[in-house]
């Protein structure tokens, strides 16, 4: 198996912010492209946290009235980051976002919201869009290293990444050499 990021793509992502789907009550798209941009990386991004802080109005918005605390950066065996923060008013947060089933079973979600993630998911994939959740928690412990609240599942952030010039001669070119490509 062989991932396409930069083979096929241009590895040039984008957020397409008119597809971003809510989950959370009382929360908007920008909400969601924020948490997201807290749980990114500012600094030594790669192309998603580059390209989530990127649809800000602002990049400086990803750490703006906040104080860093710690920050989780991505893991292939969690496969999310987070960031722990307090606010403006002395609450402490945490904002996370990586792959939609870890983000799920970080939030516990019911069935019927994974059902419905799963389907948004869906139809994401063909668009040819990939898929990155997005959950936020409060910390009432004030500690770092505390559990913290429960999570809520926030939203669903489509990334698009468009084909390279030669991709249809890449892929006739496997397919040549035998390689089944999906």
């Amino acid at each position: 198996c062989s991932d396409k990021t930069g083979t096929l793509t241009l590895n040039k992502l984008t957020v397409d912010k008119n597809l971003i789907e809510v989950f959370a009550k009382g929360t908007d798209a920008n909400t969601v492209v924020l948490m997201a941009a807290r749980a990114s990386r500012t600094e030594n991004q790669d192309a998603i946290d580059a390209a989530i802080v990127g649809t800000l109005a602002d990049p400086k918005e990803a750490r703006a009235g906040i104080h860093e605390v710690h920050f989780l950066p991505f893991n292939p065996v969690d496969k999310r980051t987070a960031l722990t923060y307090i606010d403006d008013n002395g609450n402490w947060h945490r904002a996370s976002k990586g792959a939609p089933e870890q983000i799920l079973d970080l939030c516990g979600c019911r069935e019927d919201v994974r059902k419905k993630v799963h389907s948004v998911i869906e139809k994401f994939a063909e668009r040819g869009l990939r898929s990155l959740a997005v959950a936020r928690q409060e910390v009432p412990e004030k500690n770092k290293d505390s559990p913290g609240g429960p999570w809520q599942f926030v939203g669903l952030l489509p990334l698009f990444d468009p084909p390279r010039h030669d991709s249809a001669e890449t892929i006739r070119k496997a397919l040549n050499l035998g390689v089944n490509v999906k």
